[in-house]
């Protein structure tokens, strides 16, 4: 039995790499964005996805090895074709649409997601009074989307982005649910090179499926935009979902996603430095109250 002292401890540091995951993905977001629609979604996940299994499987040789179930291979797999295949698209689908800050706002609903699935097949009981954070979290993200479209952006591309990111959202939560699962009985880098793995591979049978695959890759040819994308993958898809993995292993489910939902208020500063993007008062104040929402229900939890 471990030590409670030990057991806060290893909370504590759950905690903190999920904060360090979503500030990797609030920088990554926005690099990935600036890489420009020249790179189709799949292409970019793909190319990412390359990147991530090439930095995992050098660091998982250098660890020691932790024969895993068939069981936590399979689900692991599932998760990554699950989260990354599809979700990740997803993702770079609805970035395209509606840029990193909406995007990550977006995501930020992830928790709740996670919480209700968590509810569903893990019987994590959420109290009243935690439901009451995860509406406010609800409640900060739609006061943003409810304003306008952003100058010079299509209506209707806006609100196809909206609704396509909620099935990224929907994706996300069951690919964390499924790691949550999976990750158990080994360390977190093994873990996190199974479902990498298994996405690419997804990804790769899928365009050749198709016959897209060399198109998805072609544009990667551009120097300028492969190391654009090596950078965004390095520090998004390799530090980013290391740490959000490891955060699932040390902590709660529910925990990690909600402190991991916090890229939005990172990718306020970024954006405005690094896009030079206005920000109006209305998407500050919608982002403070849906990380608000997050940080009370993390606080309800008493981790």
């Amino acid at each position: 039995m471990i030590p409670s002292g030990e057991v806060e401890y290893l909370h504590f540091l759950g905690g903190l790499s999920a904060l360090g995951s979503a500030f990797c993905w609030a920088l990554a977001a926005i690099l990935f964005r600036r890489i420009g629609s020249g790179v189709s979604p799949l292409g970019l996940n793909l190319g990412k996805g390359i990147v991530a299994f090439f930095c995992l499987g050098f660091l998982f040789i250098t660890i020691e090895y932790v024969p895993a179930s068939l069981q936590s291979v399979v689900v692991l797999s599932l998760s990554g074709l699950v989260g990354i295949c599809l979700g990740d698209t997803l993702y770079f689908v609805v970035l395209n649409r509606l840029g990193p800050r909406l995007t990550l706002l977006l995501g930020s609903l992830i928790p709740v997601a996670v919480a209700l699935m968590a509810f569903l097949f893990f019987q994590e009981r959420v109290s009243v009074t935690s439901m009451f954070w995860l509406l406010l979290t609800i409640c900060g993200v739609g006061y943003v989307l409810w304003e306008r479209s952003p100058q010079g952006v299509d209506r209707t591309r806006w609100i196809s982005g909206v609704m396509l990111g909620l099935l990224f959202i929907v994706a996300e939560a069951a690919g964390i649910m499924l790691t949550k699962v999976g990750v158990k009985d080994m360390p977190s880098v093994e873990a996190t090179f199974i479902r990498q793995t298994a996405a690419v591979v997804g990804l790769s049978v899928w365009g050749l499926a198709t016959g897209s695959l060399i198109g998805w890759l072609q544009p990667l040819k551009d120097p300028s935009k492969r190391m654009k994308v090596l950078v965004a993958s390095l520090i998004g898809a390799f530090i980013g979902t290391w740490l959000s993995v490891l955060a699932l292993k040390l902590t709660y489910a529910s925990v990690a996603a909600a402190l991991n939902s916090t890229s939005p208020l990172f990718a306020l500063p970024l954006v405005a430095w690094m896009m030079r993007e206005k920000i109006s008062q209305r998407a500050m104040y919608g982002s403070f109250i849906a990380v608000l929402g997050i940080a009370g229900y993390f606080i309800t939890l008493g981790i």
